[in-house]
């Protein structure tokens, strides 16, 4: 029985960590898309093809660059968001086996 609620609540631990994973990813989607329009609007000012002029082409290139930063960091972070589900993924499979383990283990000698 004490076993049967500390597996219980390891599957509450991971079903929270995995709720929190998705609830992350899902911003920093919506980060990425805002990065995303950001980038068009800048790339169409430093190609000359927007009506902005009151940016000096340093300062756009500065921007450029610091988006291009920020996009790659939220890259890393993405795939270290994957990896944590994926993790999470194989600790419910692990767990999932043991139990059938321990179910396997509890038949008792004659009906192996």
């Amino acid at each position: 029985k004490e076993t049967k609620q500390l597996i219980k609540q390891e599957e509450l631990k991971r079903l929270h960590k995995a709720q929190a994973v998705q609830r992350q990813l899902e911003e920093l989607e919506e980060r990425q898309k805002a990065l995303e329009i950001f980038g068009v609007k800048l790339e169409r000012e430093l190609r000359g093809e927007s009506d902005s002029g009151m940016k000096d082409e340093t300062q756009m290139l500065h921007e450029w660059f610091q988006l291009v930063l920020e996009k790659n960091k939220l890259m890393r972070y993405e795939s270290e968001l994957l990896i944590i589900a994926q993790e999470l993924e194989l600790e419910d499979h692990q767990s999932r086996l043991e139990q059938k383990l321990r179910e396997k283990m509890a038949i008792d000698g004659k009906s192996k």
